[in-house]
């Protein structure tokens, strides 16, 4: 067992400044969350795509993949493939890290669709080697996902320019990514349908 005692003095005698990092790593987990949706609202605006107005629950997705505010499929943001988001064991504990790809954390755009898994997965499985040369892969649990993970750098220097849409390249190039597999999705979904 590793002797923690002289990390567990040291956290100890600086609570008061470790509590107060902390709440300003949410605080900026928060700052850099809105501008990761603001980044998917204006991106699906300017290609005409459909999107969410729920800044808690940001999607966006091509117009012929919703019908009467009813999604088929669409794209979103979240944790990596093997992030439950509990913060346990090699996972991050402030979500910050994951919007950075630090301590383990990754940023992700999944690919979601509303077919259940039975009849989604092996279609999946069949289909992932044509969709990694898109930039796509796919999870145990079968979803489609690629990494958006920001540059940690990036983030700080535009923070410190008060400028943090510089930093959302990443996300950008993602969505940029799922538009250009558009039409391999759209024949998943419909050969989905066949089953």
């Amino acid at each position: 067992m590793t002797d923690t005692s002289e990390l567990d003095k040291l956290i100890v005698e600086n609570l008061l400044d470790l509590d107060q990092a902390a709440k300003r790593v949410d605080a900026l987990g928060d700052q850099i969350w809105k501008q990761i949706y603001e980044t998917f609202e204006n991106w699906a605006m300017g290609r005409g795509w459909r999107g969410s107005s729920d800044e808690d629950d940001p999607w966006v997705a091509p117009k012929n993949w919703v019908a009467d505010k009813e999604r088929e499929a669409w794209f979103y943001p979240d944790n990596g493939p093997d992030d439950t988001g509990e913060g346990v064991g090699q996972e991050p504990y402030h979500a910050l890290s994951r919007y950075v790809g630090v301590a383990g954390g990754q940023l992700c755009l999944w690919f979601g669709q509303k077919t259940g898994a039975r009849k989604w997965k092996p279609l999946a499985r069949e289909h992932a080697q044509i969709m990694v040369t898109h930039g796509f892969h796919l999870s145990d649990a079968g979803n489609f996902y690629t990494v958006c993970s920001l540059d940690a750098r990036t983030v700080a220097a535009a923070l410190a320019d008060q400028q943090l849409e510089t930093a959302m390249a990443p996300i950008e190039a993602a969505l940029q990514r799922a538009a250009n597999a558009e039409a391999e999705f759209t024949k998943l979904l419909a050969k989905v349908k066949l089953i």
